[in-house]
């Protein structure tokens, strides 16, 4: 039925004059109005809902495509409420079309009615969800300041004020310090712990030093936590001690400590008296880090 409708009208033209007095052709797109974007027009009479395909009847106006919007897929209010100053669009088109001259509805800076304000509950909730983004996709604090991330959350949540990197910061330290303290209860169900301390080496030269915990929790469950990881400056005088730094931060004692497990089979000779020095703790060199160096 749709192929046999005539192809939609062109653009209205009118002649504005200008400042200084001289004609300027322009064209007014009258689907200027949000709820298009959920409909498609079909010759000069008709318009189809892109959700459910259903065939509604057109007459210059966007009442009826709202209300369909509304009665059968229960738009949100947040969205919606943005359609409102369309009949303010859709007057304005029936006083040219009358020959009727009114004067213009004034618009915020840049064109844009304001939506209504997200609810604190939600906005709380959208918050979340960008940290989870953030820390789960080593995403930059920046992210925000993206204009196509502003723009897509702008549509999806038109009455949501995005958050500063600095406030972003302040939340995701808040959530590390909880889930810190999460994890150092968890330790404390471990009756020994083996510690594997890890040197690698990032892209852009720089070395650092990851300790883990591994044990078997009360579920009878392999446990391996990550503790810390902190930039290797190469001086191995004070492993032993930077060591127990990081056990103390989680409520960890060097008695719970079975061994220590290392892949710097280099400085393995340095790093062992430290350990056993430090903590009495065994010392043992990493069997694949072994099996390689033998090969």
């Amino acid at each position: 039925a749709a192929a046999n409708l005539p192809p939609p009208p062109p653009l209205r033209r009118k002649k504005a004059v200008g400042q200084e007095g001289m004609n300027a052709a322009f064209y007014i797109d009258r689907r200027k109005s949000k709820v298009w974007n959920y409909y498609t027009k079909l010759g000069d009479a008709y318009v189809e809902c892109n959700v459910c395909k259903k065939q509604l009847s057109f007459h210059n106006s966007t009442t009826t495509m709202r209300e369909h919007l509304v009665r059968k897929h229960s738009m949100r209010n947040t969205l919606l409420s943005q359609l409102k100053d369309d009949r303010v669009a859709d007057a304005d088109d029936a006083a040219r079309d009358n020959g009727a001259k009114r004067p213009r509805q004034t618009t915020t800076e840049g064109g844009f009615h304001p939506g209504a304000s997200c609810s604190e509950p939600r906005s709380d909730v959208i918050v979340e969800l960008m940290l989870e983004m953030i820390f789960r996709d080593l995403q930059p604090l920046s992210v925000v300041k993206d204009k196509g991330f502003g723009l897509l959350v702008g549509f999806l949540e038109p009455g949501f004020a995005l958050p500063s990197p600095a406030q972003l910061a302040g939340k995701l330290r808040r959530r590390y310090e909880v889930v810190k303290q999460r994890l150092a209860r968890y330790l404390q169900t471990a009756p020994t712990v083996v510690v594997c301390v890890e040197l690698w080496m990032s892209q852009l030269g720089g070395t650092y030093r990851s300790v883990t915990a591994n044990f078997i929790d009360e579920e009878w469950r392999r446990a391996r936590c990550g503790l810390g990881t902190r930039r290797a400056d190469g001086d191995e005088a004070d492993f032993g001690e930077k060591l127990h730094a990081i056990l103390s931060e989680f409520g960890l004692s060097g008695e719970v400590v079975f061994c220590v497990v290392h892949d710097a089979a280099g400085s393995a000779a340095g790093s062992r008296g430290q350990v056993e020095k430090t903590g009495g703790w065994s010392d043992l060199c990493c069997a694949a880090r072994t099996l390689h160096l033998c090969v």
